[in-house]
C-alpha cells in the first residue's frame, strides 16, 4: 500500500505542475490621466517586469503592474507617470523555460 502512495504523490506533484511558486501577477493599476496631473509632462518611459519558471515546477519573479511602473520611474527618475498603458508578453520554450512580461509605458512626470 505504501507504494501506491508514494506513487499518487508523485503523480500528483507531476500533474499539478507546480512544486514551489512565488510570483506575483497583474491585475490592475490605477494611473493619473494627463489633465490629472500637476507638473510638466515630459517623455514616455517604459518598465518591465517578468515572472519565470522551469519545467512548470519552479516559478518566481513579480510580474505585476507596480514592479513594471516602478522600473519606470527608476529608469526614467520620474516621480510618477501618467496615461499608463500595459502590455504582457509570453515566451515560452517546450514548457522548458517561461517568461511572462508586464510591459508598461506611459508619459514622465517629474
Amino acid at each position: 500500500m505504501r507504494a501506491w502512495g508514494v506513487l499518487f504523490l508523485l503523480s500528483f506533484l507531476a500533474f499539478t505542475g507546480c512544486v514551489y511558486t512565488n510570483v506575483n501577477t497583474p491585475l490592475s493599476y490605477r494611473a493619473p490621466t494627463p489633465n490629472e496631473v500637476q507638473g510638466p509632462l515630459t517623455t514616455v518611459v517604459h518598465g518591465e517586469a517578468c515572472n519565470r519558471a522551469i519545467l512548470g515546477l519552479v516559478a518566481w519573479g513579480d510580474g505585476g503592474y507596480a514592479a513594471a511602473i516602478e522600473d519606470a520611474k527608476q529608469s526614467s527618475g520620474a516621480r510618477m507617470l501618467a496615461d499608463v498603458k500595459a502590455d504582457t508578453r509570453l515566451f515560452n520554450v517546450l514548457f522548458i523555460y517561461a517568461k511572462a512580461c508586464t510591459r508598461v509605458s506611459g508619459f514622465a512626470v517629474r
